[in-house]
């Protein structure tokens, strides 16, 4: 009786962990901090472990105000300022290409110094990690599930997030300062790839929503 009434009480608090777990599991997909991590890498290699611990630090806080800002408005902002997201992807695909034009050419983003590392903050901030689809997930996901289960599951994801970027120091331990700066130059075809992909999304979500109206 004791077990059946304990199970009874547990189901709610584990169908809410699984339902937490599922929301965290489907912003890490759109999210993909793997993808990011050769720039963590690159900038790990040039600025150095505690300008890049910095930056990282930087970059979750910025992405988490970022991301739980949709969360709870929802794209009502952009359509106050008359933009679309087929805007930010193009916008900030050309920042994209900017940091993979410096990777592939000079094996890292910007000179020695912090302040000039810092200037890759902002895209990597948006769209590398908050980027049209975690925009529109976190919208949709909050519909579905709530804005407290949705800004609870983006907090969750963006602390793993924190933990997988800061793992780039022990990466870079591993294989060296040689094998990150070539590491960097060849990640910056595949960011300059991902640039041109998001520049083209733009571009076709453009013309489609302009051929529509």
């Amino acid at each position: 009786m004791f077990t059946t009434d304990y199970l009874g009480a547990l189901m709610p608090f584990l169908s809410l962990l699984a339902k937490l777990t599922t929301i965290v599991a489907a912003l890490l997909i759109v999210i993909d901090p793997l993808g990011v991590m050769p720039i963590i890498i690159g900038l790990n290699a040039s600025a150095g472990v505690r300008v890049t611990r910095r930056i990282i630090l930087r970059v979750i806080g910025g992405s988490i105000i970022l991301l739980l800002f949709f969360t709870v408005t929802g794209t009502w902002v952009l359509r106050l300022f008359q933009m679309h997201i087929s805007d930010m992807q193009i916008g900030g695909g050309l920042l994209l290409l900017i940091i993979a034009l410096k990777l592939v050419t000079e094996g890292r983003y910007g000179p020695d110094g912090e302040e000039h590392h810092s200037s890759a903050t902002i895209p990597l901030i948006s769209p590398m990690i908050v980027g049209p689809g975690a925009i529109t997930a976190t919208v949709v996901l909050a519909a579905q599930h709530g804005v407290w289960m949705t800004s609870a599951a983006v907090l969750l994801a963006l602390l793993i997030c924190l933990i997988i970027f800061l793992s780039a120091r022990l990466i870079h331990r591993i294989i060296g300062d040689g094998a990150a700066n070539l590491l960097s130059r060849l990640m910056g075809v595949f960011v300059a790839a991902i640039a041109i992909a998001y520049i083209r999304a733009g571009v076709l979500a453009f013309i489609k929503l302009a051929s529509s109206g």
